[in-house]
């Protein structure tokens, strides 16, 4: 993954990148693991406050192996998720990571995500930059809320 993202960065860095990304992430949080699962998910809004698209090209968390950025696809009736090399964030607005679209997958989870710990996200940007975002853990299932409507 590292050597992927370095030459991702050569690919990228001669693009338009003369002024520092001004990006930041609203509300980054962590999916509670789901028992006997390797992986995660991570979710959030990426807001980009420049005058230039910026990539989000890779993430590290110290509790997993590797992250990925991934989105979910329709083909036909199936959803599936696959992973992509860079998530733009457009000048000026902002992309949303959430369930059932874009996300971090968390690879090769250490140990498993527990709701209400705090983990340290690590966001790298195509230009080198980096962003360092403190990221809670939620629970699968939001307590006092029925995923059927209340039946």
């Amino acid at each position: 993954m590292r050597l992927f993202i370095l030459s991702l960065l050569s690919v990228f860095s001669l693009s338009a990148f003369a002024t520092q990304v001004d990006i930041d992430a609203d509300d980054l949080w962590l999916r509670e693991s789901v028992p006997g699962q390797p992986n995660g998910a991570g979710f959030g809004t990426l807001r980009n406050h420049g005058e230039l698209d910026v990539f989000l090209i890779g993430a590290t968390v110290t509790i997993a192996q590797d992250v990925e950025i991934h989105q979910h696809i329709m083909e036909g009736e199936q959803m599936r998720m696959e992973q992509i090399e860079a998530l733009t964030i457009p000048a000026g607005s902002y992309v949303t990571m959430q369930p059932g679209g874009y996300h971090l997958m968390l690879m090769g989870l250490t140990e498993p995500l527990v709701e209400g710990e705090v983990h340290t996200v690590l966001l790298v940007f195509s230009d080198g930059t980096t962003l360092e975002v403190e990221a809670p853990v939620r629970a699968l299932v939001r307590r006092g809320r029925s995923s059927h409507g209340g039946h």
